[in-house]
């Protein structure tokens, strides 16, 4: 019988590991790959570790402060190893692994997922025509570009201004493409501001906003796209459809918390972050079960997502002591004027001095008021000298300040 499964071997998965076993549990990682440190394996440019420590790493070198971490810690690690089912007992979890010397179980007490996020791909966001050879997720090219030395194309177009999609175009645009172009639906990058200047702007590549496409052409393999410009809605504007020439192309449209597996567990999954709703320790509706990382949402930095497995090992630890102080009925966090998203949703815990809580601006705005409202009454306020959609923000609320509520909205002013 374990203490702990943690399901996933990236940075937020090796770090809830390492630090629950220094708490003195038992331990063990389960990672479907062939090695651990999950996508930042195949993500070798720099920009890690300036959070947490205060360096410009790239993504093998982040990863590898947290694995030799784990090695130092003794916690034993089970390569390609799949979870096919996970069953909840009276007072344990039965979990049934696939792995190449055959089918096991294993007992645990509690589980921390950390499984990440997935891509949206061409049909989640509608893109009509055939179905040819050249059509590739973001994270693809990275890993076929990074670890493999193949390029997808030499004309690719690139569909997406979100940080994945300009970090590739740059990659493509050092390794030597013909041609390059980015269309991207929103007025400006979605991604981070630094990242739209160092890999888009410094290397003049040519891009269209208020633009994307509506169909693919080519029978065996991509020979162009039909690019249609959108509204502020991102509704396509009949009349403004043209023929662009390509012979691939590459979609950073978005990903997704790959929320499955928890949900088919019974967690609750929240509406706006598609990850679960999760307490002010990172647990989700299922007692005994915690997600951390790009799970429970989608975080712009590594570093952010890294803190929760800080985060989520207390909440392990109460929960295998039996600690019980938690609120008869828990408090709601909610996303309120011009905020996306929340989270933790739920503060259910009486003890503790802070809650850390992140969430996204719906909105771009300068000198912004964060306000934390109860009844229509304002009961403090964080000042932000800017907010934007494409950054994750982050307060510090203190734990007093949730007693004798019942909900507690959180609004830009």
């Amino acid at each position: 019988m374990k203490d702990v499964v943690v399901i996933g071997g990236g940075p937020s998965g090796l770090a809830a590991a390492s630090s629950i076993a220094e708490k003195g549990y038992k331990v063990v990682i389960l990672e479907r790959d062939d090695e651990l440190g999950g996508l930042l394996q195949q993500c070798i440019h720099d920009g890690f570790g300036t959070i947490l420590f205060d360096e410009s790493l790239s993504g093998p070198e982040f990863a590898d402060r947290f694995i030799e971490k784990v090695m130092r810690s003794d916690v034993p690690i089970e390569l390609e190893t799949y979870v096919k089912s996970v069953d909840k007992k009276d007072d344990h979890f039965e979990l049934l692994t696939v792995t190449p010397e055959g089918v096991h179980k294993i007992k645990s007490r509690s589980i921390v997922y950390a499984i990440g996020c997935r891509e949206k791909n061409r049909f989640e966001i509608k893109i009509g025509g055939t179905r040819p050879a050249g059509v590739y997720t973001a994270g693809t090219v990275q890993r076929l570009v990074n670890l493999y030395g193949v390029l997808p194309g030499k004309n690719p177009v690139i569909v997406g201004g979100g940080d994945v999609g300009l970090i590739v175009a740059r990659h493509l645009y050092l390794e030597g493409v013909d041609s390059l172009f980015m269309v991207y639906p929103e007025d400006f990058f979605s991604g981070l501001p630094r990242n739209a200047q160092q890999c888009i702007l410094d290397f003049d590549i040519p891009y269209r906003n208020r633009t994307t496409v509506k169909r693919i052409l080519g029978d065996k393999k991509v020979e162009g796209v039909e690019l249609v410009e959108v509204d502020e809605e991102w509704e396509m504007i009949p009349g403004t459809e043209e023929i662009y020439e390509c012979d691939s192309l590459i979609l950073s449209v978005g990903l997704i918390p790959y929320s499955e597996k928890i949900e088919d567990l019974g967690a609750e999954i929240d509406e706006e972050t598609k990850g679960p709703v999760v307490n002010e320790y990172y647990g989700t509706t299922v007692d005994g079960v915690f997600s951390v990382g790009n799970l429970v949402q989608i975080f712009d930095y590594v570093d952010d997502a890294v803190k929760t497995a800080y985060i989520v090992a207390e909440g392990v630890d109460k929960f295998l002591k039996g600690i019980d102080v938690k609120r008869k009925k828990p408090i709601k966090l909610v996303p309120g004027d011009k905020i996306d998203t929340v989270t933790p949703q739920r503060i259910f815990y009486e003890e503790g001095e802070e809650v850390t809580v992140f969430f996204r601006p719906g909105v771009e705005k300068e000198n912004a008021v964060v306000c934390l409202v109860n009844l229509g009454n304002v009961i403090k306020t964080y000042r932000k000298r800017y907010l934007r959609p494409s950054t994750l923000e982050e307060i510090k609320v203190p734990k007093d300040l949730f007693n004798g509520k019942k909900e507690v909205t959180i609004r830009v002013r």
